[in-house]
């Protein structure tokens, strides 16, 4: 069903032209793992500061900026997605996107400016700033991605290189789909929500998570 963001047959509308959703789940996967390495690689600089809502968007922009016209840009509608096992997570209303990433910022400015953390407590606060950045996606498409680097940029503020290699896709998506607002739906339209369950995405970045030996 086409939205402002999809054509009729559920493929996201695309600067290349493509109108298979594999053909550009390839194509988009070559042009953003470029241009993370772009970001990380200090090849680029983002034209933000402090770690809020501007530069989850600077890097979103960066990342998909070959594939969408709206690589940066906040969602207008609102979002879900389907898990295994017939499980949904639903992801924070449009309108609620600015204000919650606000509320968010003062933990991740936060983290960014402390002192004397302990590598548990670092692992810890990374990984509840994630489940709730994660809640909010604020993007049509492409927010595990851009967050997966806003997250490394974060990490490395406090000593810390976050491995995503680690962890299979399936784990990192398993343990993120029931970090936040998730259920399933009953007869196809009545979501049944099932309480959070931050343990799995917690494991996962102990897991992934290494002290910088230099910096």
């Amino acid at each position: 069903m086409a939205n402002a963001y999809t054509d009729s047959n559920g493929v996201f509308k695309n600067l290349l032209g493509q109108t298979d959703a594999q053909a550009l789940h390839v194509a988009e996967y070559g042009f953003t793992t470029a241009r993370s390495i772009e970001i990380l690689g200090g090849h680029v600089q983002l034209e933000v500061s402090g770690f809020g809502l501007q530069r989850l968007a600077a890097i979103h922009r960066h990342l998909f900026q070959d594939v969408y016209e709206w690589a940066g840009k906040i969602r207008t509608v609102p979002s879900s997605k389907r898990a295994e096992l017939g499980g949904v997570t639903r992801f924070a209303e449009p309108d609620a996107i600015v204000s919650d990433w606000q509320a968010l910022e003062l933990q991740t400015q936060s983290f960014a400016d402390a002192r004397q953390l302990s590598f548990e407590e670092k692992c810890e606060a990374l990984a509840l700033i994630f489940i709730e950045a994660n809640r909010i996606h604020p993007f049509p498409e492409g927010n595990g991605r851009s967050l997966q680097v806003f997250m490394q940029e974060l990490a490395f503020k406090q000593g810390v290189k976050l491995n995503y290699a680690k962890v299979s896709a399936r784990e990192w998506n398993a343990a993120s789909a029931v970090s936040g607002t998730h259920g399933r739906l009953f007869e196809g339209m009545h979501f049944i929500p099932a309480k959070p369950d931050p343990e799995p995405i917690r494991r996962v970045f102990k897991a992934i998570a290494s002290p910088v030996l230099e910096r």
